[in-house]
């Protein structure tokens, strides 16, 4: 199959990745089959490059990718980032969070590494277990922020986002707020790479579940949506596909990229 006027992007968590955080055998073949027939793949998330090593299985992408909810571009092939951009000062809101709230997980995100913030000791398993390897403390000084990620119960996380901070936030769970540099988000960057000579003149697709993925359909020729995305997500798409579960990126590579007309 000819792949070759295709650039698809996918969210992971929900959206490529099954209720178990791992890709399928049925979605590598599948990406395996796009790739060999000229297509070019990058994930869109809001996870850090050094979160997704072990995560990511070697060889899956074969383009840039959206990381950090937009705040960069990565090139899992290369180690090389691009499009960086870097959070206003958030010290004295970070201490007001973790003074305030003391239960809500706090972690930092910069280019190579992410730091917990919070008291480990108080830390989420799941949460813990799931972004690793963090450092436990405050980066040195002069190490650009790019995301702030806070998880906790809803109504904390609803309080801490109605205090104004010089930065844009999103939700990516019920349980995960976001804070990123002001103006960024996944639609920005991936409009940027689509610009870039590898993928000018190719349609982009893009798949996401949830609301940090919305700009990023806005941003793609031919938007998708899993079974399992919010209803917002599902109205912006124009492909329709089905729960993370039931492997839908293979289904949209397999039965649903090779009807589409020529753009």
């Amino acid at each position: 199959m000819d792949y070759t006027q295709f650039a698809l992007f996918s969210d992971l968590d929900g959206t490529l990745f099954g209720p178990n955080r791992q890709v399928s055998p049925e979605n590598l073949a599948a990406l395996a089959q796009f790739r060999a027939g000229g297509g070019l793949f990058g994930v869109s998330t809001g996870r850090s490059p050094v979160n997704l090593r072990d995560m990511l299985p070697p060889g899956i992408t074969n383009t840039w990718s959206v990381v950090l909810n937009g705040a960069m571009a990565y090139d899992f092939a290369t180690g090389q980032a691009a499009l960086t951009q870097a959070l206003a000062p958030m010290d004295s809101f970070v201490r007001w969070v973790l003074a305030a709230y003391p239960a809500v997980n706090v972690l930092l995100c910069t280019q190579n590494r992410m730091f917990l913030l919070s008291d480990p000791g108080r830390a989420d398993p799941d949460f813990l277990a799931s972004h690793q390897p963090c450092v436990l403390g405050w980066p040195p000084a002069g190490e650009a922020w790019l995301k702030l990620l806070l998880s906790g119960p809803p109504q904390a996380l609803a309080a801490i986002a109605a205090r104004a901070v010089p930065a844009d936030w999103v939700y990516s769970s019920p349980t995960y707020l976001e804070f990123l540099p002001q103006g960024v988000n996944k639609g920005r960057c991936l409009s940027a790479l689509g610009q870039l000579p590898a993928l000018k003149g190719r349609t982009i697709v893009a798949v996401g579940d949830w609301s940090n993925d919305l700009a990023l359909l806005a941003a793609a020729d031919i938007p998708a949506a899993v079974a399992n995305a919010l209803p917002e997500v599902q109205a912006m798409a124009k492909l329709h596909l089905p729960d993370c579960s039931q492997h839908a990126i293979a289904w949209l590579i397999g039965r649903v990229l090779p009807n589409l007309p020529p753009e």
